[in-house]
């Protein structure tokens, strides 16, 4: 009975991931959802997660210590003085690897990318920000850059997120239909070398930035 509610259980984040992903999250409602899984319980999403943000935090959360596993095994070998690009490689390389890991056709990043686009999903992120690490938060890195400020960094981390979940998702698409070139290892290392020298890049009019949902603001 565990087994099959286990199975059940994934096969509506399974579901409910690809929904999401192709279609938007505000259009794909939970008895979609259990028809696409293929159960004829309409209430399954209520019965296995609760409420349809319960749904959404399952979803973000479902490979959250694979990839946070990965990134303490990298951190765990950078020395006492690393670069910044060692600590962004350390932060996204787990993000692409466990993309490249996932059987195609794969929705991970284009989910990914539809939560920070959706109004209604935003609050769900916000409330898991300090459980949540997608690896797209760089703000602690301002210690770490020579007349970086944080707020700046904040912003600079905004902007990233959109950037790195949005050519994740787009690589994903192309995998998708077998058009993608090249490999997510490569897309990994690109993002990882536009990321460290945007994170690092110099400040010439300190009072512009940008909030945490990617709002222009003065600083």
């Amino acid at each position: 009975m565990g087994q099959h509610s286990d199975r059940a259980r994934e096969a509506l984040l399974d579901a409910a991931e690809e929904l999401f992903a192709k279609n938007g999250i505000d259009a794909v409602s939970s008895r979609r959802i259990a028809e696409h899984a293929g159960s004829a319980n309409h209430s399954a999403v209520a019965y296995h997660f609760g409420t349809r943000d319960d749904l959404l935090r399952a979803l973000i959360f479902r490979h959250n210590d694979v990839v946070a596993a990965r990134r303490r095994e990298l951190l765990a070998e950078l020395g006492p003085h690393p670069s910044v690009h060692d600590i962004v490689r350390c932060r996204l390389l787990p993000l692409v690897e466990l993309l490249d890991s996932i059987p195609g056709p794969s929705w991970r990043a284009q989910f990914l990318a539809q939560l920070r686009s959706v109004p209604s999903a935003v609050a769900v992120l916000e409330e898991s920000a300090d459980e949540l690490d997608l690896g797209t938060d760089f703000s602690s890195l301002a210690t770490a850059v020579e007349g970086i400020s944080p707020a700046t960094m904040r912003g600079r981390s905004a902007i990233l997120g959109y950037l790195v979940l949005g050519v994740c998702a787009e690589y994903e698409a192309e995998s998708n239909s077998g058009t993608a070139r090249g490999s997510w290892r490569a897309v990994g290392y690109f993002l990882i070398d536009a990321a460290a020298g945007m994170l690092a890049a110099p400040v010439t009019r300190p009072e512009g930035g940008f909030d945490a949902r990617g709002h222009a603001r003065l600083v």
